[in-house]
């Protein structure tokens, strides 16, 4: 039952576009000129986005021994970049609070398995010394997105692919793309691009399942690769397909990460699933 594209694009478009605030921060967090008080000044306009940022702040994740109560002191203390990471939990919680049937991903789910990729992927960074780690954030964060559009044709399909999974020697992924024609890694590109985001973040999505084949950002790929797969083997919301979807000998080693390495990420973040404010 192969898809067209222009099916899938007309889904894309139809998702509602990101809030005007958040591209706004994003396009002023990348400005070396921009100043604390003007990201202060937009993103105090959106009380959504300033409740979220706020409420992520003073999670545990952060660890800050007061309380973060103002915008401007969540700027200052965190810089730019995790405000950027900040601003777009905030943006997307809406859409990756949806139920998802298809990849029988409960309320709520997907956000949390998308939380918990990102710390995963910034932890990873600070791990390997990577220097990407507020973008490693984003990307976890949106690595999933794909699903929002795919969920729909799995819905169709979900039993046939359950059924070939155990039989082919294939992952869930690919057998996503062999039978809808495209699967939700890359259909979260599509969507990445509609939403104008850097291309960073557009290949760390589109290629999170196939980390080597991505163009310039291998690396970064390889990094969401990996969050993506401890979050799955914490089993936090990523669907039906979590344990379908193998890590990559490839991934790890252009890492270069052990499986203690791996043991000890998780031990890290399963720390802080028990923290309520977390995904709220």
């Amino acid at each position: 039952m192969p898809i067209k594209l222009e099916h899938i694009l007309k889904r894309v478009q139809a998702l509602p576009p990101l809030p005007t605030s958040a591209m706004h921060v994003i396009a002023l967090t990348k400005n070396p000129e921009t100043t604390a008080k003007e990201l202060e000044t937009v993103i105090g306009q959106d009380p959504a986005l300033t409740a979220g940022m706020l409420r992520q702040a003073n999670s545990a994740y952060y660890g800050y021994a007061r309380r973060i109560s103002s915008l401007q002191e969540a700027i200052v203390m965190l810089g730019f970049q995790v405000t950027q990471g900040l601003a777009m939990s905030a943006a997307v919680a809406p859409l990756l609070k949806t139920q998802l049937v298809g990849y029988e991903i409960e309320q709520e789910g997907l956000w949390r398995h998308s939380m918990l990729t990102a710390m995963a992927a910034k932890r990873l960074c600070r791990n390997r010394k990577f220097p990407f780690g507020d973008v490693a954030f984003t990307a976890g964060l949106l690595h999933d997105i794909g699903k929002l559009i795919i969920s729909v044709y799995v819905q169709e399909v979900g039993d046939y692919l359950l059924e070939k999974v155990t039989k082919a020697n294939l992952s869930y992924v690919d057998l996503e793309e062999k039978v809808i024609g495209y699967n939700h890694a890359t259909v979260g590109g599509f969507l990445a691009k509609s939403w104008n985001l850097p291309e960073d973040l557009v290949q760390a999505i589109s290629f999170h399942h196939a980390p080597s084949h991505a163009p310039d950002y291998s690396q970064l790929a390889s990094v969401i690769h990996v969050a993506n797969g401890l979050a799955s083997l914490l089993g936090v919301g990523g669907g039906v397909d979590s344990f379908l979807n193998p890590l990559q000998q490839e991934a790890l080693n252009q890492l270069a990460l052990k499986e203690s390495d791996l043991e000890l990420l998780m031990a890290d973040l399963g720390e802080f699933l028990v923290d309520p404010t977390l995904f709220s």
